[in-house]
């Protein structure tokens, strides 16, 4: 295994680190880390302050964010491993669905959290995006050292 491949692991694993290290927080510190994002991002979107679904719409664009990232990473990974369009994207995309049900099931655990359905729905969705962004970006690189 070369160095970028060790490298791109540690970072997956850190990543893994911090998605799960949120799901561990109690409710109260989640929700006070959100609330400072959401004053952060009122001052650039000042509708989120206003709507009384600001809150909301911050815990769920983290979700997929995180989720994003991950499956780029994943890909990133993954991608020169597995055979065919296909597989390429779903081996990444569901190895991103599992560590959301993990995510989903610490919460169950963690004083006033609770694992939502819902949020791997947004996970899933963030882990196919981030995959196919990789994807994209891989496949129109070698397109062009073609001509």
């Amino acid at each position: 295994m070369n160095k970028k491949r060790i490298v791109l692991r540690i970072i997956i694993l850190l990543w893994l680190c911090v998605i799960w290290g949120h799901s561990l927080q109690p409710a109260v510190v989640s929700e006070g880390e959100s609330g400072r994002f959401l004053e952060l991002l009122g001052k650039i979107f000042p509708f989120l302050l206003s709507s009384e679904n600001g809150m909301f719409i911050v815990r769920k664009t983290a979700h997929f964010l995180e989720y994003l990232i991950l499956g780029a990473l994943l890909c990133s990974d993954l991608s020169d491993d597995i055979y065919g369009p296909f597989n390429k994207f779903a081996v990444p995309t569901f190895v991103g669905l599992f560590v959301s049900f993990i995510d989903e099931t610490i919460q169950l655990f963690v004083v006033g959290r609770s694992g939502e359905i819902r949020d791997m729905w947004i996970d899933f969705a963030g882990v196919a995006l981030g995959a196919l962004i990789i994807l994209a970006i891989v496949n129109n690189k070698r397109g062009r050292k073609r001509y």
